[in-house]
C-alpha cells in the first residue's frame, strides 16, 4: 500500500508538471503499465470502500489543490476570463477522465465483454468547457438500452471518488432513448444535452446519442424550443429585476448577463444548426465587429464570475453592494481624482450588459427572421411608404439603401422617426438603429434649438401608453443624450448607497413608466392617483419634469442645488415656453421636499402645512408634484414603495390641498384656533359625556392635541380616561385599517418615566413593526399613547387574539409581573442581543434638529433595519432621561430613518450640546452593541 501511495502521488506530479499537455484531454495523456497497475489497485481498494489506505484521495487532493492554486494565481496575475475558465475545464477532464480510466480498468473482464458499454459525457457550463471556480461538475452516463452491472461497477467508483476529493457534482444516468424522451418535454436538460461533450468510455455511444438528439429533437422540434426558450428568457428577465441597470445584478441570470448570450448560441444552434461560436461569422449570423465585441463582453463577464467565485469561496453570481468596491479593486479597477474605481467598474459591467443583450438580441432576430427568396420578395410587395422615407414591412419600420442619406438630409428625423415608432405600435429595424447611431452627430445645436425637434419630443411624451419605452430606445441609439446632453451625464450612473436600486437613468425611465401603469394599481390609492392624474394639466410637461429631476446627478453630491443650473440651461435651449418652464423648475427643485416633510416631519402641525403650501401656491402644481413624488419613490427599487408611505403622502396631500383650496390662514394663531376647535368639541361630546367632563378634559389638553385630534378619537380617549379614574391601571383600545395596511393602539395611563419603553416593547415582543408614535400628555398627568402598527409586510393586524396577548403583556408589564426586557428575551432575544451587522451596510449616523420645531428638539436615526429597533432607541433615551413626545419611522431599503421629537424631563428642548453629544455615542453604542 506504501508504494501504491507513491507511485500515485507521483501519477498526478507527472501530470501538473506536463503543462503543455494539460490543453488536451486526460484520455490523450498516456498511462504507463506501471501507473495503470498501481493505480488499478488503488481502484480496487476505493471499490471496497477502503479510502484512506489506498491513498488515492490524498494524492488526488493534493494535486487538485496545487493545480487549482496555480489557476488562481494566473487570475491574479491578470489572465482573461476565458484562460481561467479554460484551465478549470481541462483539470476536471484530467480528474475524471482518469477515474473512469482507472475504474474501467479495474472492471471484472467478463462484466466489460458482456456489456453495450457506455459514454461519459460533460453537460451545460461544463460542456462548453466554461467551468468557473465553483461550477457544478455535471455529468452524464450515457448507455445504448440498459443498465448493466458493468455501468454500475463504473459509476459508483468514479462519482464517490470524485465527491471525496472536493467537486460538486451532479449526475445522470440514461439510456438514448430516455435522453431523448427528457429533452422533448424537459427545457433545461435539452439545453444542457445540447452541450453534451464526449469526455470517455465509447465514442460511438456518444456520436449515437448525439445524432439521435439533433435528428428527433433538436431539428425537428425546432419552431418549439425557440417559441418556449425565448418565453423562458422573458421570465427569467422579470425575475431578475427586468434591466440592466439594476444596482445588484445577476451576472449570470439576470438581462445583460451570461445566459443571454447562452440563449442566442442556443437558439442559432436549433435554428442554423451552428455548432460553436466560431462559426457565427461563417454562417453570417454575425460581423467580424460584432464577433469581437461578443469575445470581449463574454470574457469580461467570465472573468468576473471567477472573481465573485473566488471572493465568495463558492457559488455566488449576484454583484452585491457590499462586493462591489473589493470586486473592482481585485479587477484593477483604480480610483482617480474625477471618479470612484468602482464607478468606472460598474460603468464597464453595465457596458459589458447592454452589449450582451444587444449581440444576443440581434443574434437571435437573424436567426428567427430567416426568409426564403419567395418570403422576401413577398415582403416587398408589403411594403409601405410612411413618409420621411422611411418604409413599413410587417409592422417594422426599415430604411431602403437609396435613402440612406435620410437623415443627413433632416436631423431633426432623429428624434421623428422615435415618433412613427410609437404613434404607429411599430418597432424598429436592425439596419435602422444601426444608421441611427452612426448619426446621432448630426443632432447639433441647431436641432437642439429647433422648434420641431421640441415639437416630437413633447408628442413623445403626451402620449398615454408607450413613453418610457420610447425614451429608453431615444436612449440606448444615443439620440436623447445628445439631444440633451446634460442627460448624457446619467448614463450608467450608479448610486453607491443602500437605497437606489438601479441607475440613475433606468430609474428615470422606471418613474416615468410608473406614470403610465397607473391604470393596473389594484390598492385604494389607485383610483386615487387615476382621478388626480386626469385632472393634472400637461402631463408632457410633468413627464419631462420627471425626465430631469435628476439631472444634477451628474455632477455629484447636492444634486437639487446643481440640478437647478443644468435644468434652466436645457429648457432656454429647447425653447420651453415660461409657463411650462416655471412648473418644470419647481417640481426639479422641489422634488424630494413632499416625501421628506410626510416621512419625517409632524403632520399634525399645521404650520409645516401651511409653510408647504405657500410653496406650492396652486392645486395643479400640488397634484404634479404629488404624482412625481410617488414615480420617483416607486422608481426606487422593489418593495421601496409602501402603504404606510402611500398613507403619509396622501394624508399631506390632502391636507395641503385643502388649505390651498379654502385659502392659507392669516390672523388666527394657534391659541386662538384650539380655543375656537374646544368650543366646537364641547357642544359636540357633551350630550354624552356631560358638559363639565368634557371641559375638564379639553382644559387639561395641550393646544397641540386639540389641533390634532379628530373627534371621534377625543371620545374615545375621554372613554378610556374615565376607566382609568375608576381605578384601572392603564386602558388601551386597538383598531385595523386593513385598507391603509396598519392597525392603531391607544394606551392611556398616568404617566411614569419609561413607561413608553415599556409599551413598545410589549409590541415588540409580540412581533409587530411600529411606524409612528404619538404623545400627549395632559396636566393631570394622564398620558395618551398612540401608536400605527403593522405586521412587518405592511398589513394591518386584524386577530383579536393577537391584541388580547398585547393587553395581558401590558398588565403584566405594569403591575410588576415581569420585567419587559425578560419579556422580550423570552420570545425575540435577537431583539436585545444582535449587534449591527459591520461592514459595508448603512453606518449608523444621528443627528439632533433644534430649529426645525419650536417646542421639541428632533433626533434623526439612520441605522440598518431591524426588529425591535424602536425598543432598543426607546429604552436608551428613557435610560438617559430623555423623554419621547412622537416617533416617525420609515424605512428605505436596508435601512431606517427614525425621526423622534424629544425633550428633557422638564420639558424642555436638548440644547446643551455636551448632553446631546453624549446621547448620540449611547445610541450608537446601544445600535451596534445591543442591550444587556
Amino acid at each position: 500500500m506504501k508504494r501504491f501511495q507513491a507511485i500515485a502521488k507521483g501519477r498526478f506530479a507527472i501530470l501538473r508538471n506536463r503543462r503543455a499537455n494539460v490543453v488536451a484531454l486526460a484520455g490523450d495523456i498516456p498511462l504507463s503499465s506501471v501507473e495503470l497497475s498501481a493505480l488499478t489497485g488503488a481502484l480496487q481498494s476505493v471499490l471496497q470502500g477502503n479510502h484512506a489506505a489506498s491513498g488515492l484521495i490524498p494524492a488526488l487532493r493534493g494535486f487538485i489543490a496545487d493545480e487549482q492554486a496555480r489557476i488562481l494565481q494566473i487570475h491574479r496575475n491578470g489572465g482573461t476570463g476565458q484562460e481561467v475558465v479554460r484551465s478549470i475545464t481541462t483539470l476536471t477532464d484530467v480528474v475524471v477522465t482518469s477515474l473512469f480510466q482507472l475504474a474501467e480498468a479495474a472492471c471484472d473482464p467478463g462484466l466489460r465483454q458482456g456489456s453495450d458499454g457506455c459514454a461519459l459525457i460533460a453537460l451545460g457550463g461544463y460542456g462548453r468547457r466554461e467551468m468557473n471556480p465553483a461550477s457544478d461538475v455535471d455529468l452524464m452516463f450515457v448507455y445504448p438500452r440498459r443498465a448493466d452491472a458493468y455501468l454500475n461497477t463504473i459509476l459508483h467508483p468514479v462519482l464517490s471518488t470524485l465527491w471525496d476529493v472536493g467537486f460538486v457534482v451532479g449526475h445522470c444516468c440514461r439510456s438514448i432513448d430516455d435522453c431523448v424522451r427528457m429533452a422533448r418535454t424537459d427545457l433545461t436538460s435539452s439545453t444542457a444535452m445540447m452541450e453534451g461533450r464526449y469526455l470517455a468510455g465509447k465514442p460511438e455511444i456518444y456520436q449515437a446519442f448525439s445524432a439521435k438528439l439533433e435528428r428527433s429533437v433538436f431539428y425537428k422540434q425546432a419552431a418549439t424550443f425557440v417559441k418556449r426558450k425565448l418565453q423562458e428568457t422573458r421570465e427569467r428577465h422579470y425575475r431578475y429585476g427586468a434591466s440592466i441597470y439594476v444596482q445588484e445584478p445577476h451576472i449570470k441570470e439576470g438581462l445583460g448577463g451570461l445566459r443571454d448570450l447562452h440563449a442566442a448560441i442556443w437558439i442559432a444552434r436549433i435554428t442554423q444548426r451552428v455548432g460553436v461560436p466560431s462559426e457565427l461569422v461563417q454562417k453570417g449570423l454575425l460581423d467580424q465587429e460584432e464577433r469581437e465585441r461578443w469575445d470581449l463582453v463574454l470574457d469580461f463577464m467570465l472573468r468576473l464570475r471567477n472573481e465573485l467565485h473566488y471572493l465568495y469561496r463558492g457559488k455566488n453570481d449576484v454583484l452585491s453592494l457590499s462586493m462591489q468596491e473589493q470586486v473592482a479593486a481585485n479587477l484593477g479597477f483604480l480610483g482617480t481624482a474625477g471618479s470612484y474605481g468602482v464607478e468606472q467598474f460598474m460603468q464597464q459591467y453595465y457596458l459589458a450588459a447592454k452589449d450582451i443583450s444587444q449581440l444576443s438580441q440581434q443574434l437571435i432576430l437573424r436567426c428567427t427572421q430567416g426568409r426564403s427568396q419567395i418570403e422576401m420578395v413577398m415582403r416587398k410587395l408589403k411594403a409601405r411608404d410612411i413618409g420621411d422615407d422611411l418604409t413599413q414591412i410587417d409592422r417594422c419600420i426599415h430604411v431602403t439603401p437609396k435613402n440612406r442619406g435620410l437623415f443627413r438630409e433632416d436631423p431633426v428625423r432623429l428624434l421623428k422617426v422615435f415618433w412613427y415608432a410609437q404613434q404607429m405600435g411599430y418597432t424598429l429595424s436592425q439596419e435602422i438603429k444601426d444608421y441611427i447611431r452612426a448619426d446621432t452627430h448630426l443632432i447639433d445645436e441647431g436641432v437642439r434649438r429647433s422648434s420641431r425637434a421640441l415639437g416630437f419630443l413633447l408628442a413623445i411624451l403626451r402620449e398615454p401608453k408607450g413613453v418610457a419605452a420610447t425614451l429608453r430606445s431615444m436612449h440606448e441609439l444615443g439620440v436623447l443624450g445628445t439631444y440633451i446632453p446634460e442627460f448624457a451625464k446619467l448614463t450608467r450612473l450608479i448610486q453607491f448607497d443602500f437605497y437606489h436600486r438601479y441607475t440613475v437613468d433606468e430609474h428615470t425611465f422606471l418613474a416615468i413608466e410608473t406614470l403610465e401603469h397607473l391604470d393596473e394599481i389594484s390598492r385604494f390609492y389607485g383610483e386615487e392617483f387615476r382621478s388626480i392624474a386626469s385632472d393634472a394639466k400637461r402631463l408632457e410637461i410633468l413627464r419631462l419634469a420627471l425626465l430631469l429631476h435628476d439631472i444634477g446627478k451628474g455632477e455629484g453630491a447636492d444634486h437639487v442645488h446643481k440640478g437647478a443650473s443644468l435644468v434652466e440651461a436645457s429648457l432656454v435651449r429647447m425653447g420651453i415656453p415660461e409657463p411650462d418652464a416655471e412648473a418644470i423648475r419647481f417640481l426639479v427643485a422641489r422634488h424630494l421636499e413632499m416625501s421628506h416633510i410626510a416621512q419625517r416631519l409632524d403632520l399634525d402641525d399645521e404650520a409645516i402645512v401651511i409653510d408647504f403650501a405657500k410653496k406650492v401656491q396652486t392645486p395643479d402644481r400640488l397634484k404634479m408634484l404629488y404624482l412625481l413624488t410617488y414615480a420617483d419613490i416607486k422608481a426606487v427599487g422593489p418593495g421601496v414603495w409602501t402603504e404606510w408611505k402611500g398613507t403619509l403622502l396622501w394624508e399631506l396631500y390632502m391636507k395641503t390641498h385643502t388649505i390651498l383650496i379654502r385659502g392659507i390662514p392669516e390672523g388666527e394663531d394657534d391659541l386662538a384656533r384650539a380655543e375656537r376647535i374646544k368650543s366646537q368639541l364641547t357642544q359636540e361630546l357633551s350630550p354624552e359625556f356631560g358638559v363639565e367632563a368634557v371641559k375638564r378634559h379639553l382644559e387639561e389638553a395641550p393646544a397641540r392635541y386639540l389641533l390634532t385630534t379628530s373627534f371621534h378619537k377625543v371620545a374615545s380617549h375621554v372613554r378610556l380616561i374615565q376607566r382609568v379614574k375608576r381605578g384601572e391601571e392603564a386602558v388601551s383600545v386597538w383598531a385595523a385599517f386593513p385598507l391603509a395596511g396598519y392597525s392603531e393602539f391607544t394606551l392611556c395611563a398616568y404617566g411614569r418615566h419609561g413607561r413608553f419603553a415599556q409599551a413598545v416593547g410589549i409590541l415588540t415582543a409580540n412581533g409587530m413593526n411600529i411606524l409612528s408614535a404619538q404623545i400627549f400628555t395632559l396636566t393631570s398627568g394622564m398620558v395618551i399613547r398612540h401608536f400605527r402598527v403593522d405586521n412587518g409586510g405592511g398589513a394591518a393586524i386584524e386577530d383579536a387574539t393577537v391584541w388580547d396577548r398585547v393587553v395581558a403583556d401590558l398588565r403584566d408589564v405594569l403591575t410588576g409581573g415581569v420585567a419587559v426586557r425578560e419579556l422580550i428575551k423570552s420570545r425575540r432575544k435577537a431583539v436585545l442581543v444582535q449587534p449591527i451587522h459591520k461592514g459595508a451596510l448603512p453606518p449608523t449616523k444621528v443627528e439632533f434638529d433644534n430649529v426645525v420645531a419650536e417646542a421639541y428638539t428632533v433626533l434623526d436615526v439612520r441605522t440598518r433595519d431591524r426588529l425591535g429597533l424602536l425598543y432598543l432607541i426607546s429604552s436608551t433615551l428613557s435610560d438617559l432621561g430623555v423623554d419621547l413626545r412622537s416617533a416617525k419611522i420609515m424605512t428605505e431599503a436596508e435601512q431606517v430613518v427614525d425621526v423622534f421629537y424629544v425633550t428633557n424631563k422638564d420639558g424642555s428642548k436638548l440644547l446643551d450640546e455636551g448632553r446631546r453629544e453624549q446621547i448620540g455615542l449611547e445610541l450608537e453604542r446601544a445600535l451596534s452593541e445591543g442591550l444587556n
